[in-house]
């Protein structure tokens, strides 16, 4: 391709980006209100017929300019007011509070614990499904101290069995389930190049981050459609938002997540059950292996009460289906679905994994060499 088709082309393509949209957009009705005016002089005003014709120009671009400037104004304000103001779908519907169960899938550990025991506290009973048979006994305990029931199946849902699903499906069908989060997920050790991925860690990524959730759905679907009521809620990741260098398994599986909770959302919105991608960024847990936190990594149980009180909010989200309610995180969202050219934000997320690459490798080999039996 010569050089100069390869710059229109480029052109071009930053053109039709949902970026570049609505600015576009904005601009061309400007441009033809200019036309407009400046080829009906009858219907011009005095002061535009006095006026030379760069006045008209000006006046044009003034018009174009506070169109832009109204748009993302409005967006602003829209997502303050989803933030701050706006309050989500009620629990109730669901069946908080009249012997509905919630399902939570991961159940034992940072977000999904922490939706189990909120959920809880808004009176729904917990069916809790995760690997570890002593943890969900713990779990359950917890719950039931809440005063309302809870029912445990340990599985491994990166091994799972025909008998594995058959078990899930006799355990969910025994239930009314107002609620299902589909929480279990796994992520790298730390960010890498596709082809050093372990294969079992490729094959967990894919398993627990895809499979897992889309079966899970097919159980309670049914139930939720016939009653024509139910909530499913997948949790997502900023991976999805954008893509991740080092981290591209990963982000595949997530982008499958957001595209398959939109598609099926569209799909049974008119069925009264309520699917909802949640995409989040980081909180505070094992697997983001993040203890303390900070403006933009809250903890769990703030964040998931959040999440719980705002279904349906679309928060810092432009993408149908998905909502961002947790304010820092809506803040990124915003700024990086609308505002910055996604380019340099693939280029800004490759520059900082590949320094978390970088530092967890040194990290790894000042353990190895810590290891090694000093010689005399």
């Amino acid at each position: 391709m010569p050089p100069n088709t390869k710059v229109m082309f480029k052109l071009w393509q930053f053109g039709v980006t949902r970026d570049a949209a609505p600015l576009l957009g904005v601009t061309a009705v400007g441009c033809v209100y200019g036309l407009y005016v400046m080829a009906s002089k009858f219907q011009e005003p005095d002061y535009l017929r006095r006026a030379p014709r760069h006045a008209v120009l000006n006046t044009l671009f003034a018009y174009v300019g506070i169109g832009v400037v109204a748009y993302y104004v409005s967006l602003v304000i829209t997502l303050l007011f989803d933030v701050f103001v706006r309050s989500g779908i009620k629990l109730e519907r669901f069946g908080a509070g009249s012997g509905a169960w919630a399902v939570v899938t991961g159940c034992t550990d940072g977000l999904g614990r922490e939706a189990a025991l909120e959920l809880a506290r808004k009176k729904f009973n917990v069916v809790l499904i995760s690997r570890s048979a002593p943890k969900l006994e713990a779990m359950a305990e917890e719950v039931r101290g809440l005063g309302v029931e809870a029912k445990t199946l340990a599985v491994d849902f990166a091994e799972t069995t025909a008998e594995t699903w058959a078990a899930i499906g006799t355990l969910v069908s025994s239930v009314r389930v107002g609620v299902l989060v589909n929480n279990v997920g796994v992520s790298y050790d730390f960010p890498m190049y596709t082809e050093e991925v372990a294969e079992p860690t490729v094959d967990a990524l894919v398993e627990l981050n895809m499979r897992a959730m889309v079966k899970m759905t097919r159980a309670v679907l049914p139930q939720m459609k016939e009653r024509g009521c139910g909530l499913i809620l997948n949790s997502g990741s900023f991976a999805a938002l954008l893509p991740s260098p080092f981290l591209s398994v990963y982000s595949g599986t997530k982008g499958f997540v957001k595209f398959f909770t939109q598609s099926l959302a569209a799909e049974v919105a008119g069925h009264g059950v309520v699917v909802e991608h949640l995409q989040t960024y980081f909180v505070c847990s094992r697997m983001s292996k993040t203890k303390k936190p900070n403006f933009l990594i809250p903890m769990p149980r703030p964040y998931m009460r959040n999440v719980l009180s705002k279904i349906g909010v679309a928060g810092g989200s432009g993408e149908p289906y998905t909502s961002v309610p947790y304010f820092s995180h809506a803040l990124l969202a915003f700024v990086a679905e609308r505002l910055a050219p996604r380019q340099l934000a693939v280029d800004y997320n490759y520059n900082l994994l590949n320094g978390l690459r970088k530092r967890a490798i040194k990290k790894m080999q000042r353990e190895q060499d810590a290891d090694k039996p000093k010689t005399q």
